[in-house]
């Protein structure tokens, strides 16, 4: 996947995922298209806006900002810039930390949601202080997707970057999917709750491709075993 760039998810034309840098790390952007006009970004990184205004349109578009826990909003400003009507949500537990960083005008998911496509719905992780929120594809034969925040990590490689690859090494973080270290020990607050509420979802859904906050994209059939 290249840089800067928004690729849809094979079968799922609705979906399409961005990756780019920050601060050292590959990171992804989730877009979702709801109508014609109509779209909603997961983690919008500041490096694809330019992109996303070159391929999808210009401020005309009715759109939805998603910061996933009370970390990913480095991107939102920029947003706000291009589309200054757009709408923030977050879940209740990240706007307390989103609100510290002077952002305002957040509506808590758990509250309100806005449109989504059929067979998507947003999930809450218990035990993250962070306020995680993951939102999840089920719907007839298709194969389940799950969009995770930053419990998962997928890098292919070792990173290139000599204070990521020193991060990867100290954190076990690459290569391959990995439960995120960081979130492990400083942002779940009780691994037993997150743990048990993993485990019952992947017995409800099953899904076949993750699209984590940080990699790459997953897509295998034995997915719901390697998360366990």
């Amino acid at each position: 996947m290249k840089k800067n760039e928004w690729q849809v998810l094979p079968k799922h034309p609705e979906l399409f995922v961005g990756q780019y840098v920050v601060p050292n790390f590959m990171s992804n952007s989730v877009a979702i298209q709801v109508a014609t006009d109509e779209w909603l970004v997961i983690s919008p990184g500041a490096q694809l806006l330019e992109n996303w205004q070159a391929q999808f349109g210009g401020s005309n578009i009715r759109i939805s900002l998603v910061m996933p826990n009370g970390y990913h909003f480095l991107g939102i400003e920029h947003w706000l810039e291009a589309f200054p009507h757009a709408h923030l949500y977050a879940s209740a537990k990240a706007i307390v930390r989103l609100s510290q960083k002077g952002l305002t005008n957040i509506t808590a998911l758990e509250q309100s949601s806005p449109n989504l496509p059929q067979g998507y719905r947003w999930r809450f992780p218990p035990g993250h202080r962070a306020g995680d929120v993951w939102l999840c594809k089920q719907y007839a034969d298709q194969e389940g997707v799950w969009i995770t925040c930053d419990s998962f990590l997928n890098y292919e490689r070792m990173s290139n970057r000599p204070v990521a690859r020193a991060m990867q090494k100290l954190l076990n973080a690459a290569p391959g999917l990995k439960m995120s270290q960081v979130v492990k020990w400083l942002i779940v607050d009780d691994r037993q709750a997150f743990k048990s509420w993993v485990l019952q979802e992947l017995k409800h859904s099953s899904p076949t491709v993750l699209v984590p906050a940080h990699g790459e994209v997953d897509r295998a059939e034995d997915l719901a075993l390697r998360l366990t």
